[in-house]
């Protein structure tokens, strides 16, 4: 066969050269130097033919080698190019190039369709393997595309010379290959081999058995021009549109109804039901006349991820030549300037170029319904207009999960729709001003560039970009000196000060078990003093050691306050009494101890010292004397630490008293608005929602994710405010207004009476996908139809 290409194609290349010299003629940007130098195509004839076949040699070597043994285009060294493309690792000229090579050989394919497939099939069943898809044919254009590029490396043209010189042979080429491949199968016709499935035994490396997963057919729809309307790029009817909508969610339908059947949600089966819809003449699909047939087997491109081997591979080609297109502008702009995005207009009249190369009808309404979805995104009246520009370039990557899953119509937890729900509610309050709001813009360009850039992988990409956008808004940081910095660090300082207070006052009170004193230095030590240690223990942050004082001062008050019989216990109780005064002085100026309060309590440790002098054992009771030592010991084992991350089982909610929270954001020196009270009003006023327990509503809560944006009802208006933060234990919710950049706090039990009043709720009715499906659904269903 090798022989029988070089006889076909070698008398026709110089008639290829002299045509493609005259399309350089005829181009009036083609420099003089070039119009010059390309003639050398036909002057060095026998060099530039024999730089070529060898090309041509080399390209079939690497395909049989990627088609029997698995090694692949890049071991043998010859270039990358089609699903080989990796854009992460080429550079701007070598992306270019392949995808010039990528449509020509595309045009070439579809060109020659009537003796390229019945090729492809007869080579199959003479190699005797189950299938052999287009780009898996040694033979395909794509190995003659790449080898011209490298002849006319050879003569040296080099960057955009070459690039003109290989786009000025686009049409001339498919002559010669038209006769190559016509003599091809009449020579193989002539041996025996005819058209039809190939033998199913000889090749142990194709995996056989591939399923088609999508429900597909003939195609009925004429081709669509540029600026069309939704529903005229296949001729469809809603009905057929609807129709192709339930089946690709997999919905049962009525025969010759609109209403989907009810049906339990279940796993998915790995293997479809059915592959193919064959339209009976003048049957719609929702009548009895629409035949659904059995799966059959489709031969799989190399290199196609698994997810997507079911897409028929000239669709697959066309989609990805689009996201090439895409990449190619993302990859243009890589040194910091803005990519040049694809508007409107040209998405719909890209769409269309991708539905002409759909042959099952089913494939053509989902590509329709995948433009109508994008096309409702644009209208959103959430999002600005940014954030729906970067959404949209995820439309040829979604058309093609579409086209490979129907979870992403059914399950609000398939990666693809995460993602785009996610960029939206976080982005519905973002405007071009700030420092922050160019800092989220990138990233969402980020996330979205992740998927776009990775044409020849598979949905997990999805997982991927959005998992990196989480981290972004789990790790968002800004300036140290910033408002919201400031008071997400008030807010977290205070609860972890009520959780060491929690802990630490447990240990004291078992430290006091045996112990007697009087009731109101018990309260002290549990509450305020248990304060101090903990702001103390927080200082040794900076200064090492700092607590130590504070601990061991409390043996000491409680031993002052005990009966002194022994006139040595009494001396040491009048040296002993200063310095206790002085450090519980001092560590009360740690916290909000209020003067009126330090008076009150030290004339009441006054009182005590005066009756543990004078010996009234009546005071105490008739316990046992304290033994200091001991209880000095017990003491000491009492830890005081910083809380560690929060486990399930730790309760979740404190109750932080407002003091304590306007203390840690005076230090702090924030400036947060606490919410200390839930809203009232009528109950005329209420929203649905105070249909929903507590326990409801603490779920809805729960389920919040930061970088969500809301409705808040601040005391004189309704502000947009975004969830910036929540506090590790999920005491605080920080929200920060758009406009003002004010920063609010609401504590669970506050948050929840703003909820019930409908004074907070969440901006957007549902996530964007799950409202754009939905409308698209109700536009879709005929008048009178059920809801």
């Amino acid at each position: 066969m090798r022989k029988m290409v070089r006889t076909q194609f070698e008398p026709l290349l110089p008639e290829a050269a002299r045509e493609a010299i005259q399309a350089i003629d005829a181009d009036d940007t083609a420099s003089a130097t070039l119009k010059k130098s390309v003639r050398r195509l036909l002057v060095d004839q026998r060099e530039f033919s024999n730089a070529f076949f060898t090309a041509v040699d080399s390209h079939i070597d690497a395909a049989i080698d990627e088609l029997f043994s698995g090694g692949g285009e890049k071991k043998s060294g010859a270039p990358a190019g089609g699903n080989a493309l990796s854009l992460s690792l080429v550079e701007y000229d070598e992306m270019e190039e392949a995808m010039v090579i990528d449509r020509f050989s595309s045009r070439i394919r579809n060109a020659a369709d009537a003796s390229f497939n019945p090729l492809t099939q007869r080579l199959a069943r003479a190699l005797q393997i189950p299938g052999l898809g287009d780009r898996e044919n040694p033979l395909h254009p794509v190995r003659f595309c790449r080898a011209l590029g490298d002849a006319i490396d050879k003569l040296g043209f080099k960057g955009d010379q070459r690039h003109a010189v290989l786009k000025a042979f686009d049409v001339s080429l498919l002559k010669p290959l038209v006769a190559v491949y016509t003599a091809l199968n009449d020579d193989l016709q002539g041996k025996g081999v005819q058209e039809g499935a190939a033998a199913s035994s000889g090749y142990k490396n194709t995996t056989a058995g591939f399923r088609n997963t999508m429900i597909g057919g003939a195609s009925s729809g004429r081709p669509s021009q540029q600026g069309q309307m939704p529903g005229q790029a296949t001729g469809a009817t809603a009905e057929q549109l609807l129709s192709a909508l339930y089946q690709r969610m997999q919905v049962p339908v009525t025969p010759g109804g609109m209403r989907p059947m009810p049906m339990m949600h279940t796993q998915q089966p790995a293997m479809p039901m059915f592959d193919r819809v064959e339209p009976v003449t003048g049957a719609s699909p929702m009548s009895p006349g629409f035949v659904i047939t059995g799966a059959m087997s489709m031969p799989v491109a190399p290199g196609t991820p698994m997810q997507f081997a079911a897409i028929d591979p000239g669709l697959l080609a066309s989609i990805n030549e689009v996201q090439r297109l895409n990449a190619m502008a993302t990859m243009a702009g890589k040194s910091g300037a803005a990519a040049q995005m694809i508007s409107e207009r040209d998405e719909a009249h890209l769409r269309s170029h991708v539905a002409e190369k759909a042959t099952k009808q089913i494939d053509k309404l989902t590509i329709e319904l995948v433009g109508m979805v994008f096309d409702r995104i644009h209208q959103d009246k959430h999002l600005p207009v940014e954030i729906k520009t970067a959404i949209s370039r995820l439309q040829f990557p979604i058309m093609k999960i579409a086209l490979s899953d129907s979870d992403l119509f059914v399950s609000p937890v398939q990666p693809a729709r995460r993602l785009m729900d996610r960029i939206a509610s976080t982005g519905i309050g973002w405007r071009p001003e700030g420092e922050d709001n160019v800092r989220y813009l990138s990233e969402v360009t980020k996330a979205v560039n992740t998927v776009v850039l990775a044409i020849n992988d598979g949905p997990p990409i999805f997982e991927k970009a959005l998992g990196e956008f989480e981290q972004y808004l789990a790790e968002e940081r800004v300036r140290d000196d910033d408002p919201v910095t400031r008071a997400k660090r008030a807010l977290e300082e205070a609860e972890t000060r009520e959780i060491m207070s929690i802990n630490a006052a447990i240990g004291i009170r078992q430290a006091f078990d045996g112990v007697q004193i009087e009731s109101y230095l018990r309260d002290f030590l549990l509450g305020a003093w248990v304060k101090v240690l903990v702001a103390a223990t927080l200082r040794e942050r900076t200064q090492p050691s700092f607590a130590k004082k504070f601990r061991d001062v409390v043996p000491d008050v409680v031993w002052s306050v005990q009966p002194k019989i022994d006139p040595e216990e009494r001396k040491r109780l009048v040296k002993t009494i200063p310095a206790v005064l002085s450090t519980v002085r001092e560590g009360l100026q740690l916290t909000d101890f209020s003067a009126s309060q330090s008076q009150e309590f030290f004339s009441r440790l006054m009182t005590s010292h005066a009756q543990a002098v004078k010996a009234l054992e009546v005071a105490y009771g008739t316990g046992a004397p304290l033994d200091p030592a001991a209880f000095k010991r017990k003491f000491d084992e009492v830890k005081i630490v910083e809380p560690p991350p929060m486990v399930e089982e730790e309760p979740q909610y404190l109750t932080i008293t407002p003091e304590a929270v306007r203390s840690a954001v005076a230090a702090n020196h924030a400036e947060v608005n606490l919410v200390e009270a839930p809203l009232t009003v009528q109950p005329e006023e209420m929203i649905p929602i105070e249909k929903l327990s507590d326990g409801d509503i603490d779920v809805m809560i729960g389920g919040w994710q930061r970088g969500t944006w809301f409705d808040l009802w601040t005391g004189e208006q309704t502000e947009r405010v975004r969830l910036r933060w929540i506090s590790p234990r999920r005491n605080f919710y920080l929200f920060t207004s758009a406009e003002t950049g004010k920063a609010h706090s609401l504590a669970p039990l506050i948050l929840r009476g703003y909820v019930r009043a409908g004074r907070l709720r969440t901006t957007e009715s549902a996530p964007l996908f799950e409202r754009v499906v939905d409308g698209l659904m109700r536009d879709l269903q005929p008048e009178g139809a059920p809801a």
